[in-house]
């Protein structure tokens, strides 16, 4: 959770012990958290199909069951769309200029042809 202003930081603190959820504060950034994990595994399992180690269908299964997730990395990215998945990644290499954040050309190419994954 990012607080617009520090001033919140108690009222956070109460209505997160009433709900009896844990919370930690983070720094307000481009993608956030979640966002910019899935979108980092999206770019890494393109990096993958890219390089021809396999196809979009073995990345997808192999997540799947390898780590529970309900989706593979393609499907993930049909599901949130292509062009956004794109979009938070060049937000967070423009604002970062961390290596991590540079998008596959094949997540590029899908992303301005506005087409999702062929799954």
């Amino acid at each position: 959770m990012s607080l617009y202003h520090e001033s919140d930081h108690q009222k956070l603190a109460e209505t997160c012990a009433a709900l009896g959820t844990d919370y930690r504060v983070v720094e307000d950034r481009v993608g956030l958290v979640t966002p910019r994990v899935i979108c980092q595994i999206i770019n890494e399992a393109c990096f993958t199909v890219q390089e021809g180690t396999a196809t979009m269908q073995d990345v997808d299964l192999g997540m799947k069951l390898g780590t529970n997730y309900p989706r593979g990395p393609f499907a993930w990215a049909n599901a949130v769309g292509v062009e956004r998945v794109y979009a938070v990644l060049e937000a967070m290499w423009h604002d970062t200029h961390d290596e991590r954040y540079k998008v596959c050309p094949l997540l590029k190419r899908q992303a301005l042809r506005g087409e999702p994954f062929a799954v």
